[in-house]
């Protein structure tokens, strides 16, 4: 499970790494900077398992840092469960254990054909280095990034989404809230679900992209349906679950 996400592969042991920062990026969700193994190495949207050496108690979390990055930084939402509640308490140097890099969700390899992400919520973290590693490369790929949050203040990453949106053109955000405050709303450009009709208003071909969802389990499944109904074939989708713990 990341972050309740239900994956394949198999992480392998790792090593340590020490807490350099802790920061709280948005409503409810928590993003931890630790320091990077010399030997560690991931593929963007791979995560990896965190250890709390004083408990024992380890959870899945993705891998938000690209693969250029100096420090590896994970980001998760924060609930009342006993392992939240000892991230939230981490200081800068504190110890963890990690595994090395796993999982399967990552960027085809076709960049001719456009990425199209759809992230609920949390379910942004894995897309986070994807994007970043498009912007470092320059990478040709079209992406197409449907965002949606119940409000502008638990949009994790928004500030910096929409920055990448304007300085690359190969990249292009469409952010919805489907809670919307009256005063949160400026600069996210829909409100509600992601939808057939939010779909056709920003995609010119719905069956020219590959298509990657990450969020919470009825988000996900919605979404499948959505784009069964459009006619996207199974092959061009990639889903995981995020239901949380």
């Amino acid at each position: 499970m990341r972050d309740g996400i239900r994956l394949r592969g198999k992480a392998q042991l790792g090593a340590s790494a020490k807490v350099t920062a802790s920061e709280i990026l948005a409503e409810n969700t928590l993003a931890l900077h630790l320091t990077k193994p010399a030997d560690f190495s991931h593929r963007p949207g791979q995560w990896l398992r965190l250890t709390l050496p004083t408990t024992g108690e380890s959870r899945i979390l993705s891998i938000v840092s690209a693969p250029h990055e100096p420090v590896l930084t994970l980001a998760t939402r924060i609930s009342d469960s006993t392992f939240k509640r000892a991230l939230m308490k981490l200081s800068a140097g504190a110890e963890l254990g990690i595994t090395q890099a796993s999982g399967h969700f990552t960027l085809q390899e076709d960049v001719s054909r456009p990425a199209v992400f759809i992230a609920g919520g949390i379910g942004i973290t894995p897309f986070m280095s994807m994007i970043r590693t498009a912007a470092k490369t320059a990478s040709v790929q079209k992406i197409i990034l449907f965002y949606a949050n119940r409000t502008a203040s638990s949009a994790a990453f928004l500030s910096e989404l929409q920055d990448l949106a304007n300085t690359n053109p190969s990249f292009d955000l469409v952010a919805t809230l489907t809670a919307p405050k009256d005063d949160t709303t400026a600069g996210t450009g829909e409100t509600g679900k992601v939808d057939h009709e939010m779909l056709m208003r920003h995609l010119p071909d719905l069956a020219a992209p590959i298509y990657y969802c990450v969020g919470p389990t009825a988000m996900v499944r919605a979404t499948r349906q959505t784009l069964l109904a459009a006619g996207i074939c199974e092959a061009d989708m990639v889903f995981e679950t995020f239901t949380g713990y």
